[in-house]
């Protein structure tokens, strides 16, 4: 069974600037990406960073993102919401 990653996005908010859970998971699980669709010619605000999971399949529940993040912002569980 594949983990679940769940980040509280009003408790990361700058994800750019923080980078603590991307740099500490060994595996590359978590990933940056945006919440807005890009724009033609134009850069895209920091306030729109988001982190999320993406490569859950090789997950090995180490807890090092939960660890690192300075906000309590990110949660690993397995099924019915026991946390890993």
């Amino acid at each position: 069974m594949l983990p679940t990653i769940q980040v509280d996005d009003s408790k990361c908010s700058d994800p750019l600037r923080c980078r603590l859970c991307l740099l500490a998971c060994p595996t590359r699980v978590l990933g940056l990406g945006t919440n807005v669709a890009p724009h033609k010619y134009q850069e895209t605000a920091p306030s729109h960073f988001i982190v999320r999971g993406v490569r859950y399949q090789f997950c090995t529940t180490c807890q090092k993102c939960v660890e690192v993040c300075p906000h309590g912002a990110i949660s690993v569980s397995f099924g019915r919401g026991v946390t890993a």
